[in-house]
Parts: C-alpha cells; structure tokens; sequence
C-alpha cells in the first residue's frame, strides 16, 4: 500500500490497514482511555511508556554527538574570543541542537519509518489513514509540534546565558514542560494514542510484532 502524497509502500506482509471504530473514551482526569484495537494483523497501537522510552534513548544518542560537538565549539571560541567568544558558542550550540533535533527525527521518520529509539522497541511512526510511511512535509509538522517548543527553549536558553535575563530562560522552560505534559495528556486520551502532535501531522506511532 502506497501513500497517494508520495510515501514509501508499507512492508509486505504486514496485512489490510483498517481504522476499526474508537471505544469509548475514560471519563475525565488523566485516566487513560481504552486502546483500539490494532489497524492490522500483528501491529498495535504503541502505549505511551514504550515511547517515552524510545525517546529517552533518541535524546541520550542526540546529547552524546551534541556535547562532544559543543564542546569542541566553546573550546575553541572561549580561547580565541573570551567570555564574549563562548557566548557567541552557547547561540552557535542552541541553533545546532535546533537544526540537529529537526535532521535527526525528520530523515529517520522518512527513511526507516522510526527513530533509532524507535526502531530498538519495533517502534514506527507512520501515516494514521494508511500506514504509509510519512512524507517530507508530515515528518516536519510533527517535529514541529512534537519538539519544536523545547528545541526553541533550549536556542532561547543558550542564547541567555550568562544575562542578566536569563530568569526568562526559566519561563521558557516551564511553558516548555506545561506544553509537553499536555501533549502526553492528549495521547492518553486517544485511543489510537495520538497526541496533539500526531492530529496535527497526520501520524500514528505503532508496534510491530
């Protein structure tokens, strides 16, 4: 089965992608509601604590190449700059880690159908209607809603500090955690699992096997 927007066929084998009708949501709070049944033989909706954990391993690998990276920079920029060149590092090394995060999960997401997390756990985030794997254009809204926030946080929180604002980096932070919560909230409470940022872009994530 192909994506009519340009996706990569799913894998052979992988059997008839339905949409079976959603149970009935759980009532308020932050119980979580009924998990539908799986769109195909041998594939279920990924639970939240899976990917959590796939994504705990994806920032450990992104944070190693990063600091060995950022590292190198400020070394370099506080020697031949001063303070003055390590902060120009700490902007250098926010937008790096911008750029990083957003090459990172959208070639993964486009190429493998998962992360490297992902792929660990027989993660995949594919297309919700069809089980396609996402396009280009897909793979960038949902880093754009998924991660888009923090990478910003982080760019903002880099660029201030060291000044005498950098309480507002803090803030930022904390709008960062709410949006993140509530992004796990909405998961919760799909019974496909979706979160916001998964309605948004058109994607489901799902586990093989």
């Amino acid at each position: 089965m192909t994506d009519p927007a340009g996706g990569a066929p799913t894998p052979q084998g992988s059997g008839d992608w339905q949409t079976p009708p959603p149970p009935a949501q759980a009532p308020g709070g932050f119980q979580q509601a009924p998990v539908a049944a799986g769109p195909a033989p041998g594939v279920s909706y990924a639970d939240l604590v899976t990917r959590i954990i796939a994504y705990i391993i994806d920032a450990i690998l992104l944070s190693v190449v990063f600091w060995v990276v950022g590292i190198a920079i400020l070394g370099g920029l506080l020697l031949t700059g001063g303070i003055a060149g390590a902060l120009i590092g700490f902007v250098v090394l926010g937008g790096l880690y911008l750029v990083g995060s957003a090459i990172y999960f959208i070639y993964t997401w486009t190429t493998m159908r998962a992360s490297p997390g992902q792929k660990v756990l027989n993660l995949e985030t594919v297309n919700a209607a069809d089980g396609a794997t996402l396009t280009r254009d897909q793979a960038i809204r949902r880093w754009a809603f998924l991660f888009g926030p923090s990478a910003v946080g982080t760019v903002a929180n880099f660029a201030l500090a060291g000044t005498s604002i950098g309480i507002l980096g803090s803030l930022i932070s904390l709008a960062t955690f709410v949006y993140t919560i509530y992004l796990l909230y909405t998961a919760s409470q799909s019974p496909k699992r979706q979160g916001f940022h998964d309605v948004q872009s058109g994607t489901v994530v799902v586990k093989r096997g």
